[in-house]
């Protein structure tokens, strides 16, 4: 561990334990003192119907998406994509079924578990553990969870308001963004509005946005190797409007194992090693009106997502590039989205998305070369129907026109997506 994670976990770690014994013991949840032995159990089936019309599905143009990906440019040798397991497979799919299970550990602990289901497998999602009467506005939170990086990247994929999240969110973070093993010290200040900060140090294994190897030509990194920091405001808006807004970053290493077509001893096979920075903020503003079942509600949200990366490029099999070999590639990608719901009917609520990517997309490549390239755009809109607190149907159509290797392509998406949740399920956050 490098002398600064070290201090910054020490000093996580400290927040955590030094106040335990100056603690008095709280009521439970329940207004007794004691225990809640007995979990709650909830189980998530999120089903979705897909269909497209276009050179292929969006998953397949995603891995071809021009600056994104891993297509190489001038002085690099052939064509090796990382897999990004984006989209869906045309017809029935079963995104997953999430069984979550949380419980009051003790007064000073409460726990929570979930495990993603779907036709390949089990994915352990989560599996935290939070203080719950640490003072000075302080929490802990440690486990495997999902980063605050990001309001979209805390939720899970059946709280979002379309069936996907935001491009960017998943050109950079991957289909399951950060969720990672790690720790979290957060603090909720003072201040007369809401306003919090927190900090998290995590073991960085997101194979999308920090792709790491430790072996072969490429140098093992001590653990942990990805921190993040965001801050989250809210002011104290009158009536029933509601207005959050969030900035975060991270920085984390980053490796490249770009393998010909012969693998490891192909001429063209080289290495890269380094680190990548994401930041961003975003916001959300919501209207809760007085009427029942959702009628008149209305929720915009937006928000703006980069990367920078620079990777050394530490090996390559190609004699002739063995004079590249310690010179830097730099990549810089961004992208936008903003969309918003209106409750027009009880019940019922009508959404539109606008998104941009590559805003700024260029490479500069160990020979000095640069290259910089288009914008993609996608425009989705959806119709949802929510019969009760446990059951919603949602079609979703979108156009987007991407920036491909081989040119631009328009795809056009259809989305039949079907939520049922059951069993003692907690409220979502805000």
């Amino acid at each position: 561990m490098s002398k600064h994670s070290y201090w910054i976990a020490l000093v996580m770690v400290a927040a955590l334990v030094a106040p335990l014994p100056a603690l008095v013991q709280p009521e439970s949840r329940d207004g007794r003192t004691g225990l809640r032995f007995n979990p709650d159990i909830s189980v998530v089936i999120d089903s979705i119907f897909y269909g497209y019309d276009g050179p292929g599905p969006l998953g397949d143009a995603l891995e071809a998406l021009q600056g994104f990906g891993h297509a190489h440019g001038p002085g690099d040798d052939h064509h090796h994509h990382h897999h990004h397991d984006h989209g869906f497979e045309k017809g029935f799919n079963l995104r997953h079924l999430e069984v979550m299970l949380s419980a009051d550990v003790d007064p000073y602990f409460k726990g929570w578990a979930t495990v993603a289901v779907d036709t390949d497998g089990a994915e352990l999602e989560e599996a935290v553990v939070l203080t719950t009467a640490l003072p000075l506005g302080l929490q802990v939170k440690l486990g495997k969870f999902f980063s605050d990086f990001s309001r979209i990247n805390a939720q899970h994929a059946h709280e979002w308001n379309f069936v996907d999240a935001p491009l960017i969110h998943h050109v950079l973070l991957g289909d399951h963004g950060l969720n990672e093993i790690g720790l979290q010290l957060s603090w909720l200040t003072p201040a007369p509005f809401f306003l919090q900060a927190g900090i998290e140090v995590l073991q960085g294994k997101n194979e999308t946005a920090f792709e790491y190897h430790g072996d072969g030509p490429l140098p093992e990194r001590s653990n942990p190797r990805l921190f993040v920091g965001w801050l989250r405001a809210a002011p104290n808006l009158t009536g029933r409007h509601a207005l959050q807004f969030g900035v975060f970053a991270g920085r984390g290493v980053r490796q490249e194992e770009h393998l010909g077509p012969d693998g490891d001893d192909d001429i063209g096979s080289h290495y890269l090693d380094g680190h990548q920075w994401l930041y961003g903020a975003d916001f959300v503003y919501r209207y809760t009106p007085p009427r029942a079942y959702g009628h008149g509600s209305f929720i915009l949200e937006g928000g703006y997502l980069a990367r920078k990366k620079e990777v050394d490029l530490i090996a390559h099999n190609n004699p002739e590039r063995a004079g590249l070999i310690g010179r830097t590639r730099k990549e810089m990608q961004d992208g936008l989205y903003l969309q918003a719901a209106y409750g027009f009917a009880p019940r019922w609520r009508l959404g539109l998305r606008g998104e941009v990517l590559g805003l700024t997309n260029k490479w500069q490549l160990p020979n000095g070369a640069e290259r910089s390239f288009d914008e993609s755009y996608r425009a989705t809109a959806m119709i949802d129907w929510t019969l009760t607190e446990f059951s919603r149907l949602r079609l979703q159509g979108s156009h987007g026109r991407y920036d491909l290797e081989d040119g631009k392509k328009d795809i056009q998406e259809v989305l039949l997506q079907a939520v049922f949740t059951f069993g003692s399920h907690g409220a979502h956050r805000f």
